[in-house]
């Protein structure tokens, strides 16, 4: 209880910077209200929101019913809803023709006027036209994120966030991003914390630019990880209409795109790339070596040169990635000559750099025995 109540007191001051001034937003419907202090017949109120950059106020949702019930309580004049009757059906529609089904107050709609005000201790009323009352109008903020598009030719990395974290979201988004790593990558992503409302908030993201290859949600299964298969990866954030949770972070890294090396047969020799010149920037190479069962793998280091700490030659007892398997993190310039001889048929290796400084790498062979 304490928490929903920070979160509301902090959701209420992030939200007075939504709206213009005079505007009130609603953080259960994530709309912004006015209510002017000028008065006009209905035929003036029509034209008046769209002059002051909203629209004339329908009612859409039980949740906007429930907070204009409020919104209004204290007003001493009823303000205009943007409703009037049709003479020739005797029904109520909207300024785009849709008709008025619901939030009626008690025996409404009456017979009293062909238009509409709102009694706030009631609901919508019946009013003659000609009456002079305050005008009642609502716009939408920029909820989501003016940027959609993220990373970029020379963007490797970064982190995206829910609007407004790590305070609370807001409802009734529809947030899109799009993230792009240099060509020759592929990118990873992982949402970490994720808290939104089950079920009816969630992340969808897609493999490429658009909502076409489905990946997953964040934690279906316990997942929060994906991955996509090109330098393209696309989600949208959806909340709808009642509850609102912390939000999330989403972590991103551009990974190149390079298929693993394989050896097998009797013998062989590795180097990193370009060795002996110097190795790439942001490299990241797999190594597997496997020979028939009943052998063991001789594997010896007869150069190697890195930049100490960042650019490391993992070596896995194992036929694939695990830090379990991991018997040796190698890097600097005084590991040459190294030797091991693997307990199974298959040793693999990762070597990765980072962008600072690269050097002329590394080297060996191997043999079976």
């Amino acid at each position: 209880m304490f928490c929903a109540l920070i979160y509301l007191i902090i959701g209420l001051a992030s939200a007075a910077n939504l709206c213009p001034n005079g505007w009130i937003f609603s953080t259960q419907t994530s709309y912004c209200y006015y209510i002017s202090n000028l008065t006009m017949t209905w035929d003036q109120a029509s034209t008046y929101c769209d002059g002051i950059g909203g629209t004339f106020l329908t009612i859409n949702t039980y949740t906007e019913y429930t907070y204009l019930k409020n919104f209004t309580a204290t007003s001493m004049l009823q303000p205009w809803l943007g409703y009037h009757r049709n003479l020739t059906t005797g029904k109520f529609y909207d300024l785009s023709g849709s008709q008025a089904w619901a939030y009626w107050g008690t025996n409404e709609p009456s017979i009293n006027g062909d238009c509409v005000s709102f009694r706030g201790n009631d609901g919508m009323q019946a009013t003659p036209c000609y009456n002079i009352q305050p005008v009642s109008c609502k716009q939408q903020p920029s909820l989501c994120p003016n940027q959609t598009q993220y990373g970029g030719s020379y963007t490797r990395s970064g982190t995206i966030t829910s609007p407004g974290y790590p305070e609370a979201y807001y409802n009734n988004l529809d947030c899109l991003y799009t993230i792009t790593s240099p060509n020759g990558t592929f990118i990873t992503i992982t949402f970490s914390p994720y808290e939104v409302e089950s079920i009816y908030d969630y992340i969808s993201i897609y493999d490429g630019p658009n909502a076409t290859n489905y990946l997953g949600q964040p934690y279906t299964y316990g997942r929060n990880y994906y991955e996509s298969s090109s330098n393209v990866i696309f989600f949208k954030f959806h909340t709808d209409s009642l509850i609102v949770k912390k939000g999330w972070m989403a972590t991103w890294a551009a990974k190149p795109n390079t298929p693993p090396i394989r050896q097998n047969g009797t013998n062989g020799t590795l180097t990193s790339d370009n060795y002996p010149s110097n190795y790439n920037s942001y490299t990241e190479q797999l190594y597997y070596i496997s020979v028939d069962y009943g052998f063991q793998i001789n594997l010896t280091i007869t150069d190697f040169v890195t930049e100490a700490n960042y650019d490391i030659l993992q070596v896995y007892n194992s036929s694939v990635v695990s830090n379990s398997y991991l018997i040796a993190n190698l890097s600097g310039s005084s590991v040459a000559p190294w030797n091991i001889l693997s307990p199974s048929n298959y040793l693999t290796l990762k070597f990765t750099s980072d962008s600072m400084v690269q050097k002329k790498g590394w080297s060996l062979y191997w043999f079976i025995q």
